[in-house]
């Protein structure tokens, strides 16, 4: 039976004109919510909620347990009555006008107006008109339980084999910087498939079904012999001479990120190794083809935290760029581009300019103008270009997010704007002013060298909602959810779908009776109210007790049958009689556990019946509870009973009045 593609929706509201939010002006929004001013990254934040949820009370998930379910699944579909509908039973309706997550981009050789995207938890998408357009973008089916897609390689001479790598990982075994209390990454991998016919059918290379926590950062096809593949992971270096039939493990300094082929020497191959400052960080050299390796230190910088991307000049590939991150948090940051010009042997720091600020484990990359190796762009929060070999660099877009309702396929914001949180940049193969961005919010160009900046996301429908989200009791095209990076959406009707609010989008709630009534918040229970159907949200109703812990996604609830009744969770519970303009502590100002709550529901019947659930300890002291109330917070009792340790999730909630 074919499998089905069910797309989530949700969305928000807002002006038609441009409302601009940079990073700068949120890092004020967090001086008023639960954030200290050494700014900590909010993807490290929202990674290690996903994983902590995913594999409590485990370090990680059994490894085999992602692949099996899979293989479950499609066995239950079997025995399932087979769909004779002449139409899908479900029908994507966006958000069309917003990118999510994108890793990487890779153009097909042949023709560049064939573009393809892997994004972070939406899987390989495909574009036949360079990205421009309406329905500029469709998704590519593997056949597997692909969400995660980190590199994209397509073979020079034959456009028709194409390689992906899977997985979004960015630290090994939780090692280093003492932050990192898990495995920080996004969604699951299962190594590497291959397609030998443009896309349409795809089987297992690298074959790491079994395997959930590894990921693939890079797999690079040989220029001179595309029977020779490379692939830079999680677990070190890998080579085929097959054509990905089979591989062997040729470099075991783990978290490799990226790699480089010398195109005139392929036998020299450079990679970057390390993220959280895992064992063997560093870069390294082979001259044989991957038989023997050489960490290269020479000139470069002794210690960082970050990861590695690394870019070569095809025509003298003696000259390599190296960009170098640290960072997780604001008084972390540091950033250092570097430059070698005897094919990676001895190298030169080129600038000290922090452009990936608390972002070096995450998001930054360099990509050398093939025609020109002086001028360079570099990615990093913003999109910054040197013209100097990487002597200076200068800052050309600013990142943040554009609130309001883009047009699908239209421009999202001024000419200057790029989405924050750049991960991938590539060189268009004949145009060499043009260069794509991937980012947290798509994929961006520019076709003057970074002068001017277009989104490209039309019908790009990648974006990641949180828990949380709302839909109308009136209005069956009304729904209000969170996102990613993305702000909070507004969904009516229409596939340009309306954002608002800014930051990470958290929890909403819509009133029962009446949809002016709207609510939404960014992380950290940082709660705004609309009295206007969500086309502005003016009025800030974030209970106190933010120096308390709090879920980064955090809950609260309205009472369905007045929405003047809100109960809102960190370890303590609060109570507003009167929409949020004002709260009291229940439980007598006591926590509930000395946890913060990750899930919460009200009765339908009495806005007094009350349903909470605290997350786990990180540490692993102290396990998850849920409690309930029947006095409307005055006492809370705990009825986990002899319920085995969890992190309830919160779809999975108890149904208020039925426990």
């Amino acid at each position: 039976m074919k499998l089905k593609k069910i797309t989530t929706l949700f969305l928000l509201i807002a002006s038609v004109m441009f409302t601009y939010i940079t990073f700068e002006d949120l890092s004020t929004i967090r001086d008023n919510k639960n954030i200290k001013e050494d700014k900590i990254s909010g993807a490290y934040e929202a990674l290690n909620f996903f994983t902590f949820a995913r594999t409590y009370p485990n370090e990680q998930i059994p490894d085999d347990a992602y692949y099996k379910a899979f293989e479950q699944m499609k066995t239950e579909q079997l025995d399932k009555p087979v769909n004779n509908l002449d139409v899908e039973p479900w029908t994507a309706i966006g958000p069309h006008n917003t990118g999510g997550r994108t890793l990487a981009i890779a153009f097909n050789p042949q023709n560049p107006n064939t573009i393809y995207a892997g994004s972070a938890s939406g899987g390989l998408w495909v574009s036949y008109t360079g990205g421009v357009g309406v329905n500029a973008w469709q998704r590519i089916e593997t056949g597997f339980p692909v969400l995660g897609v980190s590199t994209i390689a397509i073979e020079p001479n034959d456009s028709n084999v194409i390689y992906i790598g899977t997985g979004e990982v960015y630290n090994y075994d939780a090692a280093g910087t003492g932050a990192a209390y898990r495995n920080t990454r996004g969604t699951y991998g299962i190594g590497i498939l291959k397609s030998s016919d443009g896309g349409t059918t795809w089987s297992k290379s690298l074959d790491w079904s079994y395997n959930e926590q590894r990921g693939v950062w890079a797999v690079k096809i040989n220029p001179l012999n595309p029977n020779t593949v490379w692939a830079a992971t999680t677990e070190g270096t890998y080579r085929s001479y097959d054509e990905g039939a089979t591989w062997e493990q040729v470099h075991n300094v783990v978290m490799a990120t990226d790699l480089v082929i010398n195109p005139i020497d392929t036998n020299i191959i450079i990679t970057g190794n390390g993220n959280f400052a895992s064992a063997g960080f560093g870069i390294y050299r082979s001259e044989d083809g991957g038989s023997n390796w050489d960490k290269i230190t020479s000139g470069l910088p002794t210690a960082y935290n970050g990861k590695i991307q690394l870019d070569i000049y095809n025509a003298d590939p003696n000259i390599v760029f190296a960009s170098i991150g640290n960072g997780f948090s604001s008084s972390t940051g540091a950033s250092w581009l570097c430059k070698s010009t005897d094919a990676g042997l001895n190298w030169t720091i080129m600038t000290t300019q922090d452009y990936s600020k608390w972002q070096g484990w995450f998001s930054h990359d360099v990509a050398v103008n093939q025609s020109n190796p002086d001028e360079l762009i570099v990615i990093g929060i913003e999109v910054y270009k040197s013209t100097n070999g990487g002597s200076s660099i200068t800052q050309k877009s600013t990142g943040g997010l554009i609130l309001s309702r883009p047009p699908v396929g239209g421009q999202e914001g001024p000419p200057n704007f790029t989405h924050s949180d750049a991960h991938d940049v590539k060189q268009h193969p004949t145009d060499h002013n043009t260069y794509y961005i991937a980012t947290d919010g798509g994929i961006f160009r520019t076709t003057d060298f970074g002068e001017s900046f277009e989104s490209l996301n039309g019908r790009y429908q990648t974006v990641q909602f949180y828990n949380g989200t709302s839909s109308s009791q009136q209005d069956s095209l009304f729904f209000i959810g969170g996102l990613q990076d993305n702000s909070t959406v507004i969904y009516d009707g229409d596939l340009a779908w309306i954002r608002n609010i800014g930051g990470d989008g958290s929890w909403t709630a819509i009133d029962a009776s009446n949809d002016n009534i709207v609510f939404g918040s960014w992380q950290f229970l940082n709660i705004r109210k609309s009295i206007n159907h969500g086309f502005s949200f003016g009025n800030t109703v974030t209970p106190p007790g933010s120096s308390g812990p709090t879920a980064f996604i955090a809950p609260y609830k309205i009472f369905w049958g007045d929405y003047h009744i809100i109960y809102a969770g960190r370890d303590k519970i609060y109570r507003s009689v009167n929409g949020g303009s004002g709260w009291t502590v229940t439980n007598n100002n006591n926590p509930l556990d000395g946890n913060f709550a990750i899930a919460m529901d009200i009765s339908y019947q009495t806005s007094d019946k009350v349903y909470v659930a605290t997350a786990p300890d990180p540490s692993g002291t102290l396990r998850g509870h849920i409690f309930r109330t029947t006095n409307g917070g005055n006492n809370w009792t705990d009825i986990t009973d002899s319920e085995p340790g969890m992190y309830l999730n919160p779809r999975t909630a108890v149904q208020s009045g039925q426990i």
